[in-house]
């Protein structure tokens, strides 16, 4: 299994449609808002599979509601 690159913050921002200070936002406030971020280093990082879950989740709660 090959593994992808960690998403950066201006990547993460794109694919949301969202500015890179949205994305900050997101992960200083610690509440349940966008895929779950973490620091390597000083920079904040997340898996591309967190991003695919948190896509499915939002869209699964699109349908019920």
């Amino acid at each position: 299994m090959q593994r992808r690159p960690l998403a950066t913050v201006p990547q993460i921002a794109e694919h949301y449609g969202v500015p890179e200070a949205t994305v900050r936002k997101w992960y200083q406030r610690q509440v349940c808002i966008g895929p779950h971020m973490f620091r390597v280093g000083r920079f904040l990082r997340a898996r591309w599979d967190d991003i695919d879950k948190y896509d499915a989740a939002l869209a699964e709660n699109r349908e019920a509601a």
